[in-house]
């Protein structure tokens, strides 16, 4: 039988016990100077890399202020959009086709949640067999466990834009490089969450479906999907909400979406129409967000 060691009293009377609780300070080890003047070390260095200056930030706030002076009050570029009536239909009073006024920035900011949507999809598919080649419990080896998370970091290690332009350059300017940047960078974000969700089981409802006589193929589709499927698709919702953001900056570098409109305007110095992008930017995350919150509220 093996006898745990006790651990040596601290405090040698309760009185000393308050006294230490009460006590507004905590006592300065040698340990704690080190960690202490380590962190300092570690921001000092930041600081002077980044060229931080307070006094810099205070002389740039008038231009601050100027730029947030020219931005309001915000307006929205109006244009006529023909929509075609679908499945050859006629309606009648508008015909085959029905013509609508909108912000000329809307059809960006949709295009730009279809880009979120099909390469989110595109990368979750893609990304389920390196999740269960990251998890420890449905790795088949310790190399293939290693060999894949060390995929997935080095997937995340490189930047959106990047793999942006990689694909603009491959396939061309417009919405399809967008999506390809899309589902190939979040490989290695959602690659490491689905094996995260999966470690995260517990054995013991996966040794209750093999007690039942299951093959492994069974055990897995009975046994481990069914409790790390609600935290993937969390996951999966929570990147997506974070993709429609990163699909406003793709366009930028010509991979369609919203961003190519907002560089646009800030070429021109359209700065009103900017805030007016902005603002209907800001309401359709708005909405992904409280959508995707009541599904997650749904599953989890």
């Amino acid at each position: 039988m093996t006898t745990l060691p006790s651990a040596a009293p601290r405090f040698s009377s309760d009185e000393a016990l308050r006294s230490s609780l009460l006590a507004p300070w905590p006592r300065l080890s040698v340990r704690a100077f080190f960690v202490v003047l380590l962190v300092v070390l570690v921001y000092w260095w930041s600081l002077t890399g980044t060229n931080m200056s307070p006094a810099e930030l205070v002389r740039g706030i008038p231009n601050i202020f100027g730029l947030l002076g020219r931005m309001v009050p915000p307006r929205f570029a109006m244009d006529t959009f023909t929509v075609d009536v679908p499945f050859g239909l006629s309606l009648p009073y508008f015909g085959e086709s029905i013509a609508i006024t909108l912000p000329e920035v809307i059809p960006s900011i949709m295009q730009t949640v279809q880009m979120a949507i099909v390469g989110t999809t595109l990368g979750i598919m893609l990304s389920l067999p390196f999740g269960l080649l990251a998890a420890r419990n449905t790795s088949p080896h310790p190399w293939v466990y290693q060999s894949t998370r060390f995929f997935l970091n080095s997937a995340r290690a490189i930047p959106g834009l990047i793999v942006a332009l990689i694909f603009v350059a491959s396939v061309g300017l417009g919405p399809f490089a967008g999506v390809l940047a899309i589902a190939i960078g979040e490989i290695g974000v959602l690659g490491k969450l689905f094996a995260e969700s999966i470690e995260a089981i517990d054995p013991q409802q996966v040794q209750a479906v093999r007690a039942t006589g299951a093959r492994p193929l069974q055990v897995f589709v009975y046994g481990v999907i069914p409790q790390a499927l609600p935290v993937a698709t969390s996951y999966s919702l929570l990147v997506f909400e974070g993709n429609v953001r990163s699909a406003t900056i793709l366009g930028i570098v010509g991979a369609g979406g919203v961003g190519f409109v907002l560089s646009k305007y800030m070429a021109l110095f359209q700065y009103q129409l900017l805030t007016g992008a902005l603002i209907l930017i800001l309401i359709t995350v708005t909405i992904i967000d409280r959508f995707s919150d009541f599904i997650r509220r749904r599953l989890i």
